[in-house]
């Protein structure tokens, strides 16, 4: 039996790429910048929280594939990681350091998918309807992805959003386990 830790995770600003300074200035208007060092500061501790916890699990690091959210299946994927852990990424930094211990980085989901998201965010004709669809199809190939890479006896750790519900499409061939730290 394969076995997948589920780590949601919380987008850091590094992450956000283009769009961080627009969404930073809009949090900050909306709430003040007290709350803005409030939050940074938490997904600060949440990410330390998920280090510890995944180094606590012991887990053999050269039978462990690494999946993560909106990492496109491109030939790329250490670069793309590599390029955000050193902009600061604390998601992207567990990723490179699980990486150097020996784990295998998997391209995680399907770029046309990835396209047709960053069309419908930015589209006139987005609906919660056509969002949600999106989502789907995105969790059903994360998953399928999964499912052909992800050996038995092999550990999976995947990093998604708190909207993903990959789970739901996994084959009961892979025991998911969710780990999910709070701040507070």
């Amino acid at each position: 039996m394969a076995r997948l830790i589920y780590v949601p995770v919380v987008h850091s600003i590094a992450e956000m790429g283009s769009v961080a300074p627009a969404y930073q200035a809009a949090f900050i208007a909306r709430y003040g910048e007290r709350k803005w060092t409030e939050r940074t500061s938490e997904f600060g501790v949440i990410w330390r929280l998920i280090a510890e916890m995944l180094d606590g699990l012991k887990l053999d690091p050269h039978r462990v594939r690494l999946y993560q959210d909106s990492l496109p299946v491109c030939g790329h994927e250490a670069r793309i990681v590599g390029d955000l852990a050193a902009k600061g990424s604390p998601n992207h930094q567990i990723l490179e350091n699980l990486m150097k211990a020996g784990a295998t980085l998997v391209g995680t989901e399907s770029p046309a998918l990835l396209l047709d998201e960053y069309a419908l965010l930015h589209s006139p004709d987005r609906t919660e309807a056509k969002a949600a669809a999106l989502l789907e199809a995105r969790d059903r190939f994360i998953a399928k992805q999964i499912d052909e890479t992800l050996g038995e006896d092999e550990t999976g750790i995947l990093f998604m959003g708190a909207l993903h519900k990959v789970s739901r499409f996994l084959p009961p061939r892979i025991k998911v386990e969710v780990i999910a730290p709070k701040s507070r």
